[in-house]
Formats: C-alpha cells, sequence, structure tokens
C-alpha cells in the first residue's frame, strides 16, 4: 500500500509509527519540517546546503477542534484536528485519529500510520494518537 504523502512521512522500523522527513540545514543547523525544494525555511541558505532528517513524529497537542462539515473531498466529517509542536518545535495543523474525547490540550501524542479509502485505493496516511497507546 503506498503512502498518501511520502513527501511528509516514511514508516518507522517498528511498523507502528511514522517518522516525519524534515531537512537539516548546513548552515544554521535548523531543523525543519516539511522539506522545501527551495533550501533552508529558516535562514534561506539554498537548497544544496539542506539534508534529509529523519524526525521522530512525537508531539504536544496544544489545542484541538472537531469539524462537523466537510471541508475537501478528501476529509471525512466530522474529524478531529489540532495544532501541535513538533520535536523541532514548530507548530503544525495535523489530524488526530478518533473522537475528541481521546485527547486533551498538551497531552503527548504521536504519529501513526492509518489506512484511507480514496478514489484509486487505500493509501497510508498520517494521524496522530495519544501517546500512551503507543508505547
Amino acid at each position: 500500500m503506498q503512502l498518501e504523502k511520502p513527501d511528509l512521512y516514511r514508516l518507522a522500523e517498528d511498523g507502528r509509527t511514522l517518522v516525519l522527513r524534515a531537512a537539516r540545514c548546513g548552515a544554521c543547523d535548523a531543523l525543519t519540517f516539511p522539506i522545501s525544494p527551495y533550501g533552508c525555511t529558516a535562514c534561506g541558505a539554498p537548497a544544496d546546503r539542506v539534508r534529509e532528517e529523519a524526525m521522530a513524529g512525537a508531539a504536544q497537542l496544544l489545542t484541538f477542534i472537531t469539524i462537523h462539515q466537510k471541508l475537501v473531498p478528501t476529509i471525512t466529517a466530522p474529524c478531529v484536528v489540532g495544532e501541535a509542536r513538533l520535536a523541532n518545535g514548530a507548530i503544525q495543523e495535523i489530524m488526530l485519529e478518533g473522537g475528541e474525547e481521546r485527547f486533551a490540550d498538551d497531552m503527548e501524542i504521536v504519529a501513526v500510520p492509518v489506512e484511507l479509502a480514496r478514489k484509486d485505493g487505500p493509501v497510508i496516511g498520517c494521524r496522530f494518537v495519544p501517546a500512551t497507546e503507543v508505547s
């Protein structure tokens, strides 16, 4: 089965979690996500100064909300979305797996592979779950 967004993540060696594909800058040492084809998003160094580096899919959930209306064709409502602080300190919008009763502000979460139905067949998507469910 293919990854839904292989430019953003890959399956971790444990097979139960995902690793985020980040970029380490050779000029300023910043770790950024997602990888930019133009180079470092922190200092502006060109792409030849940046190398890919695996970043843990662990994060801190800052806040979340349930969306009850379909906003885009590939996301089924209701769904829970949130803002999380990733391992590099960046804050990103993320998709959570399951209902909001599973989550709390400031909890530790982990990126996991989830099978998603698409027109062309199932794909592996990235969703976040409470870290206690993966350990």
